[in-house]
């Protein structure tokens, strides 16, 4: 379940987990229990997985710093010829 964040006018901000359901209605303090509305906040990235996080800055910076293409489209970039001992494919010697 999601983790949302909502605020006590008395006793600050507090955490509670509920479903996306239940995430517009006013959550109950745990020190007063009255009525707290959400607040709108940040994601938290620290407990994000490490692979999630570097999606997030890869396409960020993608947006304001495009990767620069260097070649041109059309041309066939030369390669070099695979060499073998005995001129099949380098990966499957002695078989």
């Amino acid at each position: 379940m999601p983790l949302y964040e909502y605020e006590c006018r008395e006793h600050g901000v507090f955490e509670q987990s509920r479903s996306i359901a239940e995430s517009t209605e006013d959550a109950t303090c745990p020190d007063c229990r009255c009525g707290a509305p959400r607040i709108v906040s940040l994601p938290s990235l620290g407990r994000m997985e490490r692979s999630q996080v570097r999606a997030m800055a890869v396409n960020e910076r993608s947006r304001h710093e495009p990767r620069v293409v260097h070649k041109t489209p059309g041309v066939p970039v030369e390669r070099s010829p695979l060499r073998s001992a005995g001129g099949g494919y380098p990966w499957a010697l002695g078989h």
